[in-house]
């Protein structure tokens, strides 16, 4: 039964990885309801391997570090630009994920989600351009979600393996 609760769990994570990339690719959004359903299927994942990959006090780190640095850097960001640069749901979701992967992996998902959120950005310049568009590569909007909710897919698969139970 654990073993089956464990492997439901790790692929609702997944599942609910690309619902929260699609919403924040379409709309533009990263809904509360998605994010705690994330919080709580890596909660039912770790409770139904008894903690074997992830220790209470290292999700709780993690959950801490993976929301606190995003506030931080929303906060500055934001009075630099003056203006909402980083939403509310991006920190939600690298709050969940820390609560799922842990300290100090959490910061693996947060460095490979940003490098592929700027080859997004870079990827959304070029085609611009093909275009025949000017665009600034600082006008371009790209949703963090997508290239965070990769970060964490590739951390978990990293930290876990697949399927989970196989792996410890």
């Amino acid at each position: 039964m654990q073993t089956i609760l464990s492997t439901f769990s790790y692929f609702l994570v997944f599942m609910l990885l690309a619902a929260l990339a699609w919403r924040d690719l379409k709309e533009h959004t990263l809904p509360d309801t998605l994010n705690t359903a994330l919080a709580l299927s890596f909660l039912f994942f770790h409770v139904a391997t008894h903690w074997q990959f992830v220790k209470p006090a290292e999700a709780l780190l993690g959950c801490l570090a993976g929301g606190g640095l995003l506030a931080v850097i929303r906060t500055l960001t934001n009075k630099f630009y003056m203006k909402d640069s980083l939403g509310l749901g991006d920190i939600k979701l690298m709050a969940a994920a820390g609560l799922g992967i842990g300290l100090p992996d959490i910061f693996m998902a947060l460095s490979l989600g940003a490098f592929i959120a700027l080859l997004h950005g870079l990827g959304l310049s070029v085609a611009e351009r093909k275009n025949n568009h000017k665009v600034k590569l600082g006008q371009i909007h790209v949703p963090a979600g997508p290239g965070l909710a990769v970060g964490i897919a590739l951390t978990a698969l990293y930290r876990f393996g697949f399927p989970p139970f196989l792996h410890g």
